[in-house]
């Protein structure tokens, strides 16, 4: 009797929430890099998740005014020792750069998610004035002296992230 063993391929959920589409673009760009099959899925649209499903969890959103989307925050809080358990990737899409975007991940993901984390960056991020609502278009036309949308997606970052969770 032969017996006959069947091989299950690593499976991957990039789950994420996203306000104006940029950490969905992202999260796409990523999904491709990847060698494992990769499901997307927006908290926002879709909040139940089964993390049993999968093998590694990459976990994205975008900042605003410093803090990451409310629903992946919550997310984590209620699942981190479920999110311990698996191999783990975090990102947030931003405008700040350098040491400021290491104080944002900092600051929106815990300690012992980071720590347990395979990878830990920023995907750059965008100001698209034509999805913005009117006060939040108003303080960011004051910031950046500008009205022109600003598009700083940084692909070899997301290229890099892919590559440490295909090792």
């Amino acid at each position: 009797m032969i017996a006959c063993v069947e091989t299950q391929m690593a499976k991957t959920l990039i789950l994420y929430a996203t306000k104006h589409g940029t950490t969905h673009a992202c999260a796409e760009v990523l999904q491709k890099e990847l060698k494992a099959d990769a499901d997307l899925q927006n908290l926002i649209e879709q909040p139940n998740v089964d993390l049993g499903a999968y093998d590694t969890i990459v976990l994205g959103g975008s900042v605003h005014a410093g803090r990451a989307n409310g629903k992946l925050r919550k997310f984590c809080i209620a699942n981190e020792q479920a999110l311990l358990q698996k191999r783990l990737g975090l990102f947030l899409c931003m405008m700040e750069e350098g040491e400021g975007a290491v104080r944002q991940l900092e600051q929106n993901y815990s300690k012992a998610l980071r720590e347990k984390a395979l990878v830990v960056d920023s995907f750059g991020g965008e100001f698209l004035f034509s999805k913005m609502g009117w006060i939040t278009r108003k303080m960011m036309k004051m910031m950046s002296k500008g009205d022109e949308d600003v598009h700083n997606i940084r692909e070899d970052a997301i290229k890099a992230f892919a590559e440490v969770l295909n090792r």
